[in-house]
């Protein structure tokens, strides 16, 4: 069996420090997509949900243009609010110190209750966690969890942490501790397969992308984790249906070529 460099679940920003870029395949003919190694294959799945839930969304504002937010916090120099905004705006887009300046205005500004620490805490672990200051990433989690204890996306966010540090233990006892505190989190869901794919157990792992899947059915990226861990335990008829909608389902031409190549593999294991 094999692991496959599919870096793929979520369209990555241009200056995103956290994802690393596609490389091309060396060779003329390839029948699949080399094989590297399971963390390594773990690893790239940490994309799949981090962002989804490490900052607190909010009426879509990261979509909101900087400049906007930045008028705001001028004008309300003195609003937690509106410094805490313009700082998810601009780590949405890249800018990640001026990020971090603004969440750091927000600490220093007198608490009017507008925002919850445990939200700016958990913004600014994405920051750090973008620009691969895990420690630091760790650090502002836990922060966030002395305000929240049992909140269950920090509680993820530290989980997927964990794995990037190699700290697996930890790891599975946070995605644990994050799925007690909301046993339907498909996020939480798809990491506690991570973990049971770093053990190689994988009948496991495909259980609980499963289950992230019956909850989260128009994420494309269910379908792609279940199908490599289908595959992953030599259940290639049972993953062939998920890369198949998982084609169906991704937008990116990069990334559905890639899966072709998958669906043609598991065809010539299955006979098909």
């Amino acid at each position: 069996m094999h692991n496959y460099r599919m870096r793929v679940m979520k369209k990555r920003k241009k200056n995103d420090p956290m994802i690393p870029r596609q490389t091309a395949s060396s060779a003329a003919m390839i029948p699949r997509p080399a094989p590297i190694s399971l963390i390594a294959f773990t690893l790239f799945l940490l994309v799949v949900g981090i962002l989804a839930v490490a900052a607190h969304d909010r009426n879509s504002i990261y979509k909101t243009h900087v400049s906007l937010w930045e008028n705001v916090a001028k004008t309300a120099p003195n609003k937690r609010r509106a410094h805490e905004n313009y700082g998810q705006a601009l780590s949405s887009a890249g800018r990640y110190s001026d990020a971090l300046r603004e969440f750091k205005t927000v600490l220093a500004l007198r608490d009017d209750g507008s925002v919850p620490l445990r939200d700016l805490y958990r913004e600014i672990g994405v920051v750090y966690f973008r620009v691969e200051m895990y420690d630091d990433a760790i650090t502002a989690w836990q922060t966030g969890l002395r305000h929240a204890p049992y909140d269950p996306s920090l509680l993820n966010n530290l989980s997927i942490v964990f794995m990037q540090k190699g700290r697996f233990d930890e790891a599975a006892t946070a995605a644990q501790t994050a799925l007690a505190a909301d046993p339907n989190m498909p996020q939480a869901l798809n990491t506690m397969g991570q973990v049971y794919l770093i053990k190689k157990e994988y009948s496991k792992a495909a259980e609980f992308f499963l289950k992230a899947l019956e909850r989260e059915p128009d994420a494309a990226a269910r379908y792609w984790n279940l199908a490599l861990a289908l595959e992953q335990s030599g259940q290639y008829a049972k993953a062939l249906p998920y890369a198949t909608r998982y084609i169906a389902m991704e937008a990116d031409p990069a990334a559905r070529q890639r899966a072709v190549q998958f669906i043609e593999y598991l065809k010539k294991r299955t006979g098909s």
